[in-house]
């Protein structure tokens, strides 16, 4: 409940007084219609009044969650309800993010997904199956936070050798290995919603069910390798605040 409040002030916020990132004209001329999948969403970053205001301008998106249950949406249902937009809806997929065996290969213009690749086990992994669907020169957009404004802000960032390790051992999402060092740096302070340390404990361990956990810490530099990796041009990589912003076109 406290979660929801909090959320909805911070929307309120936004839409009063909204931040904008500072080339986001850039972003909406790349977007206009075209048509794409988000992982993870709705966000409010993609809205009207957020950081990079692409819903008003893409004439049709799908969207892909874990669970038709969400700690972020509450209930939804596959079909035709990913209501992103005014009265705009696209196709509610529910499956893992890192397997979209219901989507044909190359479909997409774009895929945008905005604090998701934080909590995935295996983002490599999830990456590559985001590139399948979309089309060659297609678009991939990806906000993950800024640790030092979320509650990750005493851990390390992830390396790359590391997440590179977990793609090719083929790590699931039931994988807790960073358990441990979460439950010793996470600051409950700046994580209302997670209630006391006993409670985040027993959450934490329950990840594979609610997928609350930020598996791993990202900065701009194991961005920029995770996106050279895949071989994708990258066309813009900066940080605003809270957020970092990388985005990348398909070559092949």
């Amino acid at each position: 409940m406290l979660k929801k409040i909090i959320l909805k002030i911070r929307r309120l916020k936004s839409i009063i007084f909204p931040v904008r990132l500072k080339n986001y004209q850039k972003y909406q001329k790349i977007f206009k219609q075209k048509n794409g999948l988000e992982v993870g969403g709705p966000s409010p970053i993609f809205s009207s009044s957020g950081l990079i205001p692409l819903y008003p301008v893409i004439p049709h998106l799908d969207g892909c969650n874990f669970n038709s249950k969400t700690v972020w949406e509450g209930k939804i249902k596959e079909g035709n309800y990913y209501n992103y937009y005014q009265k705009r809806k696209g196709y509610q997929y529910i499956c893992e993010a890192s397997k979209l065996d219901k989507i044909e290969s190359n479909k997409y213009d774009f895929v945008i997904s905005s604090n998701t690749l934080e909590h995935l086990a295996n983002p490599l992994l999830a990456i590559k199956e985001w590139l399948r669907v979309i089309k060659p020169k297609g678009y991939l957009l990806l906000i993950p936070p800024n640790k030092k404004y979320t509650f990750d802000h005493r851990r390390k960032v992830t390396k790359f050798s590391h997440l590179l390790a977990d793609f090719k051992r083929g790590v699931d999402e039931k994988d807790l290995t960073h358990l441990e060092e979460i439950l010793k740096l996470h600051d409950l302070l700046m994580d209302p919603g997670a209630g006391t340390r006993k409670n985040f404990k027993k959450r934490s361990k329950q990840n594979y069910q609610n997928r609350c956990l930020h598996q791993h810490v990202f900065n701009e530099k194991t961005l920029g390798k995770i996106f050279h990796y895949f071989s994708l041009e990258i066309i813009d990589l900066q940080t605003r605040k809270e957020d970092m912003v990388i985005l990348g076109r398909k070559i092949n």
